[in-house]
């Protein structure tokens, strides 16, 4: 059969043109001529496939592209309950997960879910203790979490799970695309994004999820933050193409649980647009999914006695102020009224119920959503206070950067000089982002934009012997060391201070050198633990309780030559073992790197133990 006759079904996009280079991975199936033989003649290092993952506390979308020429594709189409097929048109898909009662490996996820059925959620911030309730809002309205999460379903086993499904439906989609055996030949390079203001553990715990689900089978998986991947992507579309060198702005992302600040000075437009973070980020548990909170408790508290009141009753008001009233309420617009559907209540007219329609006047709306909205105003006030400098725009992205009440607040409240942009492709942003900084990750040529530095967050050193000095230290922690013979003190020895300037992919060595008797028995581990201190107080020479734990760093002597150990005499004519060498660590946008370094060779002997 001649070749041109061979045909296949193939997906391809039917999205409308726009100036964004993405476009939607709506499906239509026609014939179309094979792809494998010129697919099938590159090296598996030129048929490499970036794949951006968003991954939300409430929705978490899903991009890729081929590295060979950068098109990029933004899945909108989802499993629904029952079928198989991509059939739910939608830019990102629920961060929500049941399990079959039955079969407790299998689960439902995303739209697959029916609407009154309990499911996990949130279980995004479980993955971080720092989000444990602490402001006003997390308090009073704690996630929403509504199964029991037993040892098997814990957040990072309901992280792995969801990524799972995620990639599995990605593989669906490249199998349709590229034909079966062209998708799993392919390597994919996965892009996954954290909160900017999470802490190491967190990022770790997440990225332990990611390879539990796969992600990290033909390459290290890459992490950047959600601030900074939406940043990326309205630099690359020119959204801020009204600043100059030296310009600063803010990205405020606004999800559904959390809300993620950031800011950045201008430092080169061309040939490659640079940028440098102007100040440590910020960010709160205050995102969209408390106005659904505060909605419910409304309804609750107005109609919870009514007869006929009941959760069908409120799963249909709350689709409407979801998507609807939530996003476009504004004081300013002339409709008195607003309304929700509250099927099997009777009418009242003293309730505001008629045909089985509640009416919600302006004010009641406005108190809603204001609590939530004012704490949102308050970040973004301080990023822009933190940069100690003028800020010339401010620009909203997330599913709650839609919102146009925020919109109209932020306006009032910053000064006239400063621009509030709200970008129609605000909820993908950061998918997009991501999926741009793989791209040139993975090739230089997609390079479009790049952050040269980020402003360190908190302080980062360790504890070490340091030789005593009288105008220094304090003569109450000094002690007299037997194997140097001298007076020393245990005291901090920063090496990264808070507001420091760290540039990308800078490698920071730290030189250590370790000592123990020779009598005791030759050492196979050694521990190493680095300290942080998240305050705003300048470095402190000895630690306190307000300086913690960061990492725990194991070192294993047994990858190392047989020589590593070194012999020396002590002061005090005791035989000790002497172990001297350095630990490399690199800073990057989601992730932390550390190598050890011995004689000039590394090594990678050093585990690393988040706290």
């Amino acid at each position: 059969m001649a070749a041109a006759s061979i045909f296949f079904l193939e997906v391809i996009s039917l999205g409308l043109v726009s100036r964004s280079p993405f476009e939607s991975s709506r499906t239509y199936l026609v014939p179309t001529m094979s792809l494998s033989g010129p697919f099938k003649a590159l090296s598996l290092h030129d048929r490499r496939i970036a794949v951006a993952i968003d991954f939300g506390t409430t929705y978490s979308g899903v991009a890729w592209a081929k590295v060979l020429d950068g098109h990029a594709n933004l899945i909108d189409q989802w499993p629904l309950a029952g079928s198989h097929s991509t059939s739910k048109s939608s830019e990102k898909a629920p961060t929500e997960i049941v399990y079959d009662e039955d079969e407790p490996t299998e689960f439902k996820w995303g739209f697959q879910i029916p609407r009154d059925v309990d499911r996990h959620q949130w279980f995004k911030l479980d993955l971080d203790s720092k989000y444990s309730p602490t402001t006003a809002l997390s308090k009073r309205y704690p996630p929403p979490n509504s199964l029991p999460s037993g040892d098997q379903h814990k957040a990072q086993q309901l992280t792995a799970d969801y990524l799972g499904a995620l990639k599995r439906h990605l593989l669906g989609i490249l199998q349709s695309q590229l034909g079966q055996h062209q998708a799993q030949e392919t390597p994919l390079q996965f892009i996954l994004t954290v909160p900017a203001v999470w802490s190491d553990a967190a990022k770790e715990k997440t990225l332990q999820a990611a390879e539990t689900a796969g992600l990290g089978q033909n390459a290290p998986i890459l992490m950047i933050s959600e601030p900074e991947a939406a940043a990326t992507y309205a630099l690359f579309r020119k959204e801020l193409g009204g600043l100059s060198n030296g310009d600063t702005f803010v990205v405020c992302d606004a999800g559904g649980g959390t809300v993620d600040l950031i800011s950045y000075t201008i430092e080169q437009l061309e040939p490659v647009l640079q940028v440098k973070e102007a100040a440590p980020g910020s960010g709160g548990l205050c995102g969209s999914t408390y106005l659904n909170r505060r909605f419910q408790e409304f309804l609750v508290s107005k109609l919870g006695q009514e007869e006929g009141f009941d959760d069908e009753t409120v799963s249909d008001a709350m689709k409407k102020f979801e998507e609807e009233i939530k996003r476009e309420y504004s004081p300013n617009v002339s409709n008195p009224n607003y309304w929700v559907p509250v099927p099997g209540l009777a009418t009242n007219p003293r309730l505001g119920i008629r045909r089985n329609k509640l009416t919600l006047p302006p004010d009641d709306v406005r108190e809603i959503l204001k609590p939530v909205i004012d704490e949102v105003v308050q970040l973004v006030r301080k990023q822009i206070r933190s940069t100690k400098r003028e800020v010339k725009a401010v620009l909203l992205v997330g599913g709650f950067g839609g919102s146009q009440y925020l919109l109209e607040r932020l306006k009032e409240t910053v000064t006239k000089t400063t621009v509030i942009l709200q970008p129609g492709y605000g909820w993908s942003a950061v998918v997009r982002g991501a999926l741009l900084r793989g791209l040139s990750d993975c090739d230089s040529q997609h390079a479009k934009v790049r952050l040269t530095s980020r402003v360190a967050r908190k302080h980062i050193g360790v504890v070490c012997n340091i030789e005593f000095d009288e105008t220094k230290h304090l003569m109450s922690q000094r002690y007299f060391q037997e194997f140097s013979g001298q007076w020393v003190t245990s005291a901090m020895s920063w090496f990264i201070t808070k507001g420091d300037a760290i540039r990308e992919d800078t490698l920071f060595t730290f030189p250590f050198r370790r000592h123990s008797l020779v009598s005791d028995g030759r050492p196979s581990e050694y521990k190493h633990i680095i300290y942080c201190d998240r305050t705003d107080r300048p470095a402190v020479v000895y630690s306190d309780e307000k300086v913690v734990e960061l990492v725990r760093l194991h070192t294993t002597l047994d990858d190392l030559p047989s020589n590593a150990l070194e012999m020396e005499m002590g002061d005090d004519d005791e035989l000790y073992y002497i172990f001297r060498f350095s630990i490399e660590v690199t800073y990057q946008s989601g992730s932390t790197k550390y190598e050890l370094l011995h004689k000039g060779k590394r090594y990678k002997a050093v585990t690393a133990e988040y706290v």
